[in-house]
């Protein structure tokens, strides 16, 4: 077959398959409004997964983003499932209700793609990371989601860790990442510089098949 034939199959595919994309995103965040489908049954669902790292779909999480619980990662997710808890507070002390979060991390692999570690694009890893969720705080300032222990970059010393952000009313948004202290990487000049850049390191509270990890997350800027 000729190489503008090829070429033309290739461009009509891909076109095909960006409005089928855009059909199917359109129809979940209609569903989203209506209260048809929650979040997590998104983010959640292996035959979605590859909207993932799509910004319509990523915006249409966020725009629906409430105060509940999510669920970040598919039951076939490889790596251990643990449960997430934390609670915001501003420099006083004082729980911070109704904020929007997002957060995003690696596989068990490491990798913030389905097939590597880093996501060659403008923004890569943030905008575009597979396992991502965004909620809002509840009235008392808490939040909760389920995912899978993330895994460090392969080939670094670098912890595993999560990304958090938090849109404030008042201020930029509040930066951080949520450390284990359970894991080995997290030792010696990392440790110190970790606790130095402020991020948050909590030890699993729960138990080695049922893991939890609950974070305080204290706005110091």
């Amino acid at each position: 077959m000729k190489p503008k034939i090829l070429a033309a199959i290739l461009l009509f595919t891909l076109q095909s398959c960006a409005q089928n994309n855009d059909a199917q995103i359109k129809d979940i965040s209609n569903k989203l409004i209506a209260g048809k489908i929650t979040i997590s049954n998104l983010l959640s669902d292996p035959a979605l997964m590859s909207l993932h790292p799509l910004t319509a779909f990523r915006e249409a999480i966020k725009q629906n983003a409430k105060a509940e619980k999510i669920k970040m990662a598919t039951d076939n997710e490889p790596g251990t499932s643990i449960t997430i808890k934390g609670i915001l507070l501003d420099k006083t002390g004082a729980p911070q209700p109704g904020l929007l979060v997002y957060v995003y991390q690696t596989s068990s692999e490491g990798r913030y793609s389905a097939d590597a570690p880093h996501i060659l694009e403008n923004g890569g890893d943030r905008r575009h990371a597979r396992l991502f969720g965004y909620f809002r705080s509840g009235p008392d300032g808490r939040f909760e989601f389920e995912t899978v222990k993330p895994s460090g970059y392969p080939n670094s010393n670098l912890p595993a860790h999560i990304h958090i952000e938090i849109d404030r009313k008042n201020g930029p948004p509040f930066i951080s990442e949520l450390l284990f202290d359970d894991d080995p990487r997290l030792a010696g000049d990392i440790r110190s510089r970790s606790i130095r850049e402020k991020f948050i390191i909590v030890k699993n509270t729960g138990t080695a098949k049922v893991p939890l990890y609950s974070y305080t997350v204290q706005f110091h800027y």
